[in-house]
């Protein structure tokens, strides 16, 4: 899926976030859910552990419109900041007592309803692709869909 964010991204910092349990992956921005991406089956949800990966690269063949937006190089070199980088959570050989973090105001597990009117708010307003309905993507490579 993608999204043109309700806010200008380069005004200000924001906080991005990724809650990935053995139930769900859910990706946040301030905050406010965006995608939601639940267990069907292990046979297409990720099973490896997680690990955090930083990159800028120009993905305007693909990432902006079908290519309509092409990256501009005057404005290189392109640099991404982290600023407060937290991560948590537990590994695969934990103890089972170990609780990872939880996007739920319950801290249960799951989107409280707020949590998911504000999903579907987004998604409403701002999802701008989705390769699930899009008819010239092969869905035999994508089961979720």
């Amino acid at each position: 899926m993608q999204f043109h964010l309700w806010f200008d991204p380069t005004k200000g910092f924001h906080n991005y976030a990724i809650l990935w349990n053995p139930n769900e992956i859910i990706f946040f921005v301030d905050d406010v859910p965006i995608r939601r991406y639940p267990k069907k089956s292990d046979a297409i949800f990720p099973q490896r552990p997680m690990y955090v990966y930083g990159s800028i690269w120009d993905a305007s063949s693909w990432a902006t419109e079908d290519g309509r937006i092409k990256a501009d190089y005057k404005y290189q070199p392109f640099v991404g900041k982290y600023n407060n980088f937290k991560i948590g959570g537990c590994t695969t050989n934990d103890n089972p007592s170990c609780r990872p973090p939880s996007g739920s105001p319950s801290r249960s597990g799951g989107l409280s309803r707020q949590q998911n009117d504000a999903m579907e708010w987004v998604q409403r307003n701002y999802k701008v692709y989705d390769y699930c309905r899009d008819p010239q993507r092969d869905r035999t490579h994508t089961p979720e869909c």
